[in-house]
């Protein structure tokens, strides 16, 4: 026969399940809702100055506490001993005992908070949406998410293999008199480093310079360094240069992410540059290549028969020249370049690639090619251990996934915070 072991609760503490308390009460509200007391299961506690352990109970008191919805509105109200202190010497004669649910002087329950903190940082959602729905002050929902920063493990200890950087602007640029009285700008980058492994934000710095990033790697201990193999980068030879000099075993990847996006920029621009020389005007509506310009940008392996047949009726229409088809050839060259698997595969694909770029013999083309090549030993980093920045279909642990997690802040503080936050989420996870 099987017997339970441990102690046994009654009906209504186990469906109402708050860790350390009992229900003692519940009614139900004349205007809809219920109202749960709750008091602890252990009434001894230590002295929160001393702490000499006591039992001996002087008065009850009552609080009401936020908690957690349970099929509709819920009044939580908490029956709180307070105790007399066992020692004769310590100034503080009465004191509150205080349980992980709810500690010294607070007014929600940790599990509110943790709802809390996995609705915003997990779901993304607003802070403003979710201290409506728990039914919390904003500044308390904030407080939280604000809070738990503070949890991050030291970067030292970690074990990292793969680095990722990446930069972003978190507001617009800005304005402020120095000390003699002049205008200096304020450039609102910060540099984002992250385990390219978990997904884990490592650090943000201030600026998207060699000396920032740089100075952030010369910080971390030798041992940590020489563990480093590979970090992911932007084409930005500021970072290239900050890796090259704290990590000089390390191998640099740039994101694919980055060159696609040159790619679909030198369409764009010789399409501009065609409608100007030959119409002496803008594109409009009625020029197709206007009117498809989104498509031009996508990849022709994604495009649905319908999407393709357009496509072919712009280079046929407007496209008189053949300058636009042949400069949209390079960059599906390019996007085939990138997602073959191994670095012979890509070797070819570049010998292609160079074949279109001379026969389309385009100052855009030819800026695209020059890229390539000065960055083609990253290229192939890139193909050989697929480490990116950028949203993989595998795991979303980029690190422009994990930045996006900071929209709706106004200030670089906030915005570090809940990037922080994410990252925490995501390892946890």
């Amino acid at each position: 026969m099987f017997q339970p072991t441990g102690s046994r609760r009654d009906a209504a503490s186990v469906i109402f399940n708050l860790p350390g308390y009992r229900v003692v009460d519940a009614v139900d509200l004349p205007l809809g809702g219920r109202r749960v007391k709750v008091q602890p299961v252990d009434l001894a506690d230590g002295c929160t100055d001393c702490g000499v352990v006591s039992a001996r109970v002087h008065a009850w008191v009552e609080q009401r506490v936020r908690d957690v919805p349970h099929a509709g509105r819920v009044e939580v109200v908490v029956r709180k001993p307070r105790l007399v202190c066992a020692e004769p010497l310590c100034p503080r004669r009465t004191f509150t005992p205080a349980t992980a649910e709810l500690p010294a002087r607070a007014r929600c329950t940790t599990r509110l908070r943790a709802a809390v903190l996995d609705a915003v940082i997990g779901s993304g959602r607003a802070v403003a949406e979710v201290a409506a729905a728990h039914g919390v002050a904003w500044w308390t929902a904030q407080a939280t998410v604000n809070a738990a920063a503070v949890l991050l493990p030291d970067v030292d200890e970690l074990h990292v293999r793969r680095l990722g950087i990446d930069e972003h602007r978190y507001r617009s640029v800005r304005w402020y008199r120095d000390d003699h009285g002049g205008w200096r700008r304020v450039e609102p980058w910060m540099s984002t480093i992250v385990n390219a492994d978990c997904g884990q934000v490592l650090g943000i710095v201030d600026g998207r310079d060699s000396a920032a990033v740089g100075g952030w790697l010369t910080a971390r201990s030798p041992a940590w360094r020489d563990r480093i193999e590979v970090v992911a980068i932007d084409p930005s030879a500021a970072f290239r240069k900050a890796i090259v000099d704290a990590l000089p075993h390390a191998k640099v990847s740039v994101d694919g992410f980055h060159l696609v996006q040159l790619a679909n920029l030198m369409v764009t621009r010789v399409r501009q540059r065609l409608v100007r020389d030959r119409a002496h005007r803008r594109g409009r509506l009625v020029d197709p290549a206007w009117a498809n310009r989104l498509l031009l940008l996508r990849g022709y392996d994604t495009l649905s028969a319908r999407a393709k047949a357009r496509l072919d009726m712009v280079f046929a229409t407007d496209d008189p020249t053949q300058e636009l088809g042949a400069v949209w050839g390079v960059k599906e060259q390019l996007r085939r370049l990138l997602k073959v698997d191994t670095v012979e595969q890509a070797q070819k694909e570049k010998m292609i690639m160079g074949c279109y770029v001379v026969a389309a013999d385009m100052d855009e083309t030819w800026r695209l090619w020059n890229t390539i090549n000065t960055w083609w030993p990253a290229i192939e980093v890139l193909i050989a251990t697929g480490v990116s920045n950028a949203r993989t279909e595998a795991a979303n642990t980029g690190v422009k996934q994990i930045k996006r997690t900071g929209r709706g802040y106004r200030n670089s503080g906030h915005y570090q915070a809940r990037i922080l936050l994410r990252s925490a989420a995501r390892r946890a996870a």
